[in-house]
């Protein structure tokens, strides 16, 4: 089982709805009461506290608000579901003791809310090798009156150590370095897209060489009245036969080079 982040984004607050049981249905007799756990990085340490358990079956939404007083404010926190209680401090992210299940993976209900709607997606977050990279394009940018675009990259390594690298943003056709903007480890790091020249019809790039994340596109508008979340996938996932880590390899190495500063 994976870690289920609770996501920050400007003018919205996060919240994760844990699922105790099986996300396939050939595996639904693995019937177990698990502890709610909330992780985070110290800078030395990884710090756990037990929140509570879930029955077989259960359902349970953690708010930001739930763990403000546990999670420092400028710290990711981190949900789980395990059998046995977290440790209360360790040097490296914990393996989860959670119910074994094959696949799909088991997932959670990450969303974002502000006090007129809400929007979400089915998610995960595992640990990143801290030698990882990101290339992504952003298909997803909203554009009309009051919308506000931001790209929040999730990212979380077995290390507590706070690092940081650099997120390139370019227009895809042109190669036109847009701007630069550091981004953190074991963190959601918000950049808003706004203000780049970006139109309908242009196709961001955006390429992190030192570290790898998951990216989200979160846009509201009318004051957040309205929301969406989207995320985009590896470009392993767009791979249907043969070495999909390679061809991925390939991919980054070709896209690096012709976005060369």
């Amino acid at each position: 089982m994976s870690y289920y982040p609770i996501l920050q984004a400007p003018g919205a607050k996060g919240w994760v709805t844990l699922c105790n049981f099986s996300p396939n249905n050939w595996e639904s007799n693995l019937r177990q009461q698990q502890f709610i756990n909330v992780t985070w990085a110290t800078g030395d340490l990884w710090a756990s506290k037990t929140l509570g358990v879930l029955a077989p079956g259960g359902l349970r939404t953690i708010t930001a608000g739930d763990v403000a007083n546990v999670v420092p404010a400028d710290a990711l926190a981190l949900l789980s579901l395990t059998r046995t209680p977290q440790p209360a401090e360790i040097a490296v992210l914990p393996k989860l003791d959670t119910v074994p299940v094959s696949v799909p993976a088991w997932r959670a209900t990450l969303g974002l809310s502000t006090p007129a709607a809400q929007t979400s997606y089915q998610g995960e977050l595992d640990a990143f090798p801290p030698q990882g990279s990101l290339l992504t394009f952003g298909p997803f940018l909203q554009f009309g009156e009051s919308i506000k675009n931001h790209l929040i990259l999730l990212n979380v390594e077995n290390s507590p150590a706070k690092r940081s690298a650099e997120l390139e943003i370019y227009d895809a056709a042109t190669l036109e370095l847009k701007g630069r903007f550091p981004v953190g480890n074991n963190a959601a790091t918000g950049v808003s897209l706004d203000g780049f020249g970006f139109g309908p019809g242009d196709l961001p790039l955006f390429v992190c060489r030192g570290m790898a994340a998951i990216p989200l596109y979160f846009s509201s508008a009318m004051e957040g009245a309205y929301l969406s979340l989207e995320h985009t996938h590896p470009p392993a996932s767009l791979v249907v036969h043969g070495r999909r880590w390679e061809a991925q390899k390939l991919l980054k190495s070709r896209w690096f080079a012709k976005a060369s500063t």
